[in-house]
């Protein structure tokens, strides 16, 4: 038996970062884009990247090299498994600092021994930094979490200096849009300003990056990035064509099934556990309609023949619509986000109303739930139920809005019909919005009472 011994000289080298390009999704992730610089030797040689996210998915880690170089290895790991029977001090969310010996981490959770010989266990999510040694406040701020190290086995044709991307997916790094919106004294239009808010929770400070936002929700599959993958290097590309401009409001373009903002600066920095607000765009004099809705209905299910005692809501909700269109100088996708409704009251501007926007498309139609009116109340009763045959009935509803304010309003009456149904009669006149919702849209006269009535059928017979 012949046995052949190949001996090979490692040079082992650190990668350091050049270039950083971000992409920012809602659901609470991000893509990274980096662009590490090194010497490359001819030959085999090994190199390493520290201080990698904590919260990166490490089978999301993607290279894309030069011809010239090729990847024999890659290893990624947790460097705080290096670190086992040495001093660590730990920093909490609440501020708290946990020192002691490092006795395990399993990924999850440290465990400390103490200078009275206790066990301390502090699970990962509780902690804002670690530092390994004497506690060192200007470490923990500057430092990264639970850093990963990322061991790379490279063969060159040449040496040199040189240059490779790494890509990846990390968790805790998201945005959102947050609208605030001024209401005019009459109430007919308003005036939206739109900020987009990042939040890096990620563990790692982004220096320089250039940054793109997704608005949409990516699908994720357990064990499948392939097809994230090629979206994700996309945007990364888009990214970098475009941020050299800057334009005067941050605009959206599409990507696939989604929506992309690039960002109106070169770069930026956001840091660990820091939050950054960017004016997104402004809009004045955005027509609206107020409308009040009613929905009566408190009881999910049908009485059959044990008609007793039932309830019913006497609150009634506010409610700004506009439209998403050209008409009112939007007509453009709008990322899910906060809206905040204000109205100048005297001196102040005082906070009339907060509501949930959803990614909406242009010439879409956007309703904003203000809150419960106060000067305007519902009753609903039924006042008629009978048993036709068997499995059907019939039902006469009353329904009566009273307006106490000062001006005429408008009001959405929602009702929900059961079974197989049939509307033989009613006051006013009804739109179906699909099949079991109907919805009546009536004027209420000021300082008075509106009432309504209708008669529906229900089968239940299949």
């Amino acid at each position: 038996m012949i046995s052949f011994i190949i001996s090979v000289s490692l040079c082992l080298l650190s990668a350091e970062v050049k270039d950083t390009s971000l992409t920012i999704y809602n659901n609470n992730m991000a893509s990274v884009n980096q662009v590490y610089a090194d010497e490359c030797k001819k030959g085999i040689f090994d190199t390493t990247i520290k201080n990698m996210p904590r919260t990166i998915i490490p089978d999301s880690i993607n290279l894309n090299l030069p011809d010239y170089l090729n990847l024999k290895l890659e290893s990624y790991k947790n460097e705080n498994t290096d670190y086992i029977k040495q001093d660590v001090s730990i920093l909490t969310k609440d501020n708290n600092i946990i020192s002691g010996v490092l006795y395990k981490f399993d990924g999850e959770t440290y465990t400390l021994r103490n200078e009275k010989g206790e066990y301390i266990v502090v699970l990962k999510d509780y902690i804002k930094y670690v530092n390994y040694g004497k506690f060192d406040e200007i470490d923990f701020r500057n430092r990264m979490t639970n850093n990963g190290v990322l061991n790379l086995l490279f063969d060159s044709k040449k040496a040199g200096s040189c240059e490779f991307q790494v890509t990846y997916i990390l968790n805790n790094l998201s945005w959102l849009a947050s609208y605030d919106a001024y209401v005019n004294n009459d109430e007919t239009k308003l005036d939206i300003n739109a900020r987009i808010v990042l939040t890096n929770n990620s563990g790692y400070n982004f220096k320089n990056s250039k940054i793109s936002l997704v608005a949409g929700e990516i699908n994720r599959a357990a064990n499948n990035n392939i097809a994230f993958r090629a979206m994700m290097n996309k945007a990364l590309v888009d990214s970098s064509l475009e941020a050299e401009s800057a334009p005067q409001e941050i605009s959206a373009k599409s990507i696939s099934e989604f929506y992309s903002y690039n960002l109106g600066f070169k770069e930026v920095t956001i840091n660990d556990n820091e939050t950054l607000s960017l004016d997104m765009f402004s809009r004045k004099g955005i027509k609206f309609k107020k409308v009040y809705v009613y929905k009566g209905q408190q009881d999910p299910w049908y009485f059959y023949d044990n008609l007793r005692n039932y309830r019913y809501d006497k609150n009634l909700t506010a409610q700004f619509i506009f439209e998403n269109n050209k008409e009112n100088s939007m007509e453009m996708p709008l990322p899910e986000g906060k809206i905040r409704v204000y109205k100048r009251n005297g001196d102040f501007i005082s906070l009339i109303g907060e509501d949930n926007i959803k990614h909406s498309a242009p010439n879409s139609k956007i309703e904003i739930t203000t809150g419960k009116a106060f000067n305007v109340s519902g009753t609903r009763k039924i006042i008629d139920h009978k048993k036709i045959r068997p499995n059907v009935y019939r039902d006469t509803i009353e329904i009566k809005i009273k307006n106490e304010k000062d001006e005429n309003i408008n009001v959405n009456i929602k009702e929900y019909l059961w079974g197989n149904w049939n509307i033989v009669e009613s006051s006013h006149k009804y739109e179906k919005i699909d099949i079991n919702n109907v919805e009546f849209n009536v004027e209420v006269a000021k300082k008075s009472t509106l009432t309504l009535k209708y008669t529906a059928e229900y089968d239940f017979n299949q």
